[in-house]
């Protein structure tokens, strides 16, 4: 077996990963590899751009039953196509457009975590965002609801006047909260804060739908309040909100487009990528780490290195980490403890945009709450878009008379891998755009379904901490990704770039985050962060 030397190795080429690996190779002059046992960069940025009959990621060309398989890469499983996916690729439906595996919601766009990383690596992606906030009040199956465009500094129609007084009263309480508020609320769940407050039914059920959308948790008895309240708090500095625009996409490639720009950096700094090479074990010597043994083209070889970074998600860590290295209770906590935020995404393209004809701008971020109530660890709040609409109908993704229709909606990873749960969500959904849209099935050219269980990641079980980016158990292992960290908060691509710093700055003891980030953007303040272990 050929062996090679480096300064760290990286497991997994996602954001995390690459953030990691472009700031060592950059900043520090490390060498560093990456390996990526996909053909494809990008863990659950997942992107493809149709090319005629085909659709490609990465530079790979895929027809429908490559795609099919690409897709398990990113745990993302192909549901319910219209017409059948092969249908879809053998007419070219696909041509020209971007479509997202699971589903991405870019938080800040060009004032984002990611994007402050992308900055000081010199490096920038322009994020179309959404514009205008969109709300349809759920009346029952069969019926198309009713529809309200919010206006800036308006009351919200469908509330009644004391419970818009109620809910204003309660986001300003949030837009207020300091950083070691929020770090003191991070061992508690959402539910908990929102009992103390003794909230009007109305401003619940808002706030609910909100921590949904940015935390992909529809239970707020699951979500550490913290990891919500920290976007709520963080508003009125970075100075943007679903009215004005705070979500955002990336045209062209997609999300894919972020770590595939790491790399050139990455490159342009003397370190490598390597894909279609899984790493099959961390060796570990005397309670330190000394390498990792993958797998390529020429067979197995090792990989001598005296630090490595696993971004391997917590549940599935231990396929390259001996468990015996690491103390039994902490390794059954990761495996049957956390649980997986999962994202159910609908994406249909459409011959025309026809959210205007229900009096709602393409270009809103849409919120519709409460379409099933029961038979779900919590009540199914949809959130819907028109992502071609964004950056005022320049957002790249797709051909000129083009208009995406999407659907996204948070469930467990065990409820994504319940066909009789995920067919419900998708006939409730489908029977109301029929009864909304009187036009939809004419319009629609296609629709496709993706359920991703692990699309938001692993998340720990409230009251406990995550994994800290530096193991206590190891020497010279560190984890990134956007459940690592101690003092990490938010999770997605956000929490992957936070989490990837904060890495770095435990590997290298530099100070990074300081460097990168605005303030708002940071971890948790550290005193605050030991109080909680204490706690604990």
């Amino acid at each position: 077996m050929s062996a090679e030397s480096c300064d760290v190795v990286i497991v997994g080429a996602g954001v995390a990963g690459m953030s990691a690996a472009a700031l060592l190779a950059k900043d520090f002059g490390q060498s560093v590899v990456v390996l990526e046992q996909a053909p494809f960069i990008g863990g659950r940025t997942f992107t493809v751009v149709g090319k005629g009959n085909r659709v490609v990621i990465d530079g790979i060309e895929m027809d429908a039953h490559e795609f099919q398989k690409a897709l398990g890469y990113a745990r993302i499983i192909l549901g319910k196509c219209t017409p059948d996916i092969e249908t879809i690729f053998e007419k070219g439906l696909l041509d020209g457009l971007t479509f997202e595996g699971g589903g991405h919601g870019l938080f800040w766009g060009d004032k984002s975590r990611v994007q402050c990383v992308l900055n000081h690596i010199g490096e920038h992606i322009h994020m179309p965002l959404n514009k205008g906030f969109g709300f349809v009040k759920w009346n029952g199956e069969g019926r198309p609801g009713s529809f309200f465009q919010v206006k800036k500094g308006k009351p919200y129609e469908w509330m009644s006047p004391e419970g818009y007084r109620k809910t204003v009263e309660q986001l300003h309480a949030m837009a207020t909260l300091s950083r070691d508020e929020l770090a003191g609320l991070m061992n508690i769940s959402l539910q908990h804060w929102l009992e103390q407050r003794d909230l009007h039914p109305e401003a619940y059920d808002y706030i609910k739908v909100l921590a949904a959308s940015q935390t992909v948790q529809a239970e707020p008895a699951m979500t550490p309040a913290a990891d919500f309240l920290g976007y709520m708090a963080i508003a009125r500095e970075i100075g943007m909100n679903l009215v004005s625009g705070s979500v955002a996409t990336v045209g062209g490639q997609g999300p894919i487009a972020i770590p595939l720009k790491m790399e050139e950096v990455l490159r342009t700094h003397g370190g490598d990528v390597r894909r279609n090479n899984p790493v099959r074990e961390v060796l570990i010597e005397g309670g330190r780490v000394t390498g990792v043994v993958c797998e390529g083209e020429g067979g197995r070889r090792t990989i001598n290195a005296d630090r490595v970074v696993c971004t391997i998600p917590s549940r599935h860590m231990f396929k390259v980490l001996p468990r015996q290295a690491f103390p039994p209770d902490w390794v059954s906590r990761l495996e049957t403890e956390y649980w997986g935020a999962g994202i159910m995404t609908g994406w249909g393209v459409f011959k025309r945009s026809i959210w205007r004809d229900v009096g709602i701008e393409p270009s809103s971020f849409i919120f519709m709450p409460g379409i099933i109530r029961e038979g779900y660890i919590g009540a199914v709040d949809m959130v819907m878009t028109e992502v071609t609409a964004w950056g005022d109908g320049r957002a790249g993704r797709g051909p000129d008379g083009k208009h995406d229709f999407v659907f996204s909606t948070a469930l467990t990873d065990r409820e994504m891998r319940d066909p009789a749960k995920v067919d419900r969500v998708i006939e409730t959904c489908e029977a109301w755009g029929r009864a909304a849209f009187p036009s939809w099935d004419e319009d629609m050219e296609f629709m496709i379904w993706t359920p991703a269980p692990e699309g938001y990641g692993f998340w720990r079980p409230v009251g406990t901490e995550r994994p800290d980016v530096k193991s206590p158990f190891l020497d010279g292992l560190y984890l990134a990704g956007d459940q690592y960290g101690r003092r990490l908060w938010g999770g997605g691509v956000d929490g992957a770039a936070l989490s990837a710093v904060l890495c770095v700055d435990a590997m290298m003891g530099s100070r990074l985050e300081e460097q990168i980030f605005p303030s708002y953007h940071r971890g948790i303040p550290e005193v605050s962060a030991r109080s909680a272990l204490h706690r604990r």
